[in-house]
Order: C-alpha cells, then structure tokens, then sequence
C-alpha cells in the first residue's frame, strides 16, 4: 500500500489552524503523560534522565501549542467558528419555524411545537458531532 505524504486536502485555512491547533493540545497532552509516567518510575525524581528529557519535551509542546493557539486567534478563527454555529443555529431555527408553519397548527399547539424542538435541541450530545 503506498503512502501519499504530500497529498492534497480539501481544508481551508481556518479548518487548518484549528487542526493544527486540536493536534498541538493532544501532543502535549501526550508529552505530559508520558512525564507523568517518568516522574512515577523514577520514584518522583525530577532529576532523573528520563524525567528532565519528558520535561523538556512538555515545555517545546506546550509552547508550540500556544504559537499555534495565537496563530488560529491572530486569524480569526475563534470569531469564524462563532460565526458558523449562529449561522447553523438561525438555519435550524427557520426549519423548524417552517415546518410548523406548513403543519398549519394552531397558536397552542405551535408554541408546544418550539418548546419541544428547543428542548430536543438541548438534550443533543455535542461529541455526536465530532464536537
């Protein structure tokens, strides 16, 4: 099976960004528990080899993260992905509004009709979503 290392990807700037930073914060994670473990094995021995070679490693991580971070937040991406979940809020809000208006309910029964579709709405489970 041959390995593409250089293939192309359908993914905007932002969406790169944010990967990049997703993937940052899951190394260093990584890098801290793999300190962790060093600190345990060595009896909790902060001058032992393996340790100062694992903190190290968490201090590069952790500040490569945080240029990362800075970098997604230098180019709006916090402020796109706000913008893209009320984009996808008002989208879901005026399905909902039309299909109750071409069910053709009566003013009793609409309001139910929201309150249902709001609280189905909040009882979803965000990781369904790749959140």
């Amino acid at each position: 099976m041959a390995f593409d290392v250089a293939r192309e990807l359908d993914i905007s700037p932002w969406d790169a960004l944010l990967l990049a930073v997703r993937r940052a914060a899951g190394r260093a994670t990584w890098v801290d528990e793999q300190l962790s473990q060093a600190v345990k094995a060595n009896d909790g021995d902060m001058n032992a080899r393996e340790v100062g070679r694992w903190l190290s490693e968490s201090r590069k991580e952790r500040s490569l993260l945080a240029r990362t971070a800075k970098a997604a937040i230098d180019a709006g991406v916090a402020e796109r992905l706000v913008r893209q979940v009320e984009l996808e809020g008002k989208v879901i809000s005026e399905v909902i509004g039309r299909v109750i208006e071409r069910l053709d309910l009566g003013a009793d029964q609409r309001v139910e009709a929201f309150a249902i579709a709001q609280n189905e709405l909040l009882v979803l489970d965000p990781s369904a979503f790749g959140e």
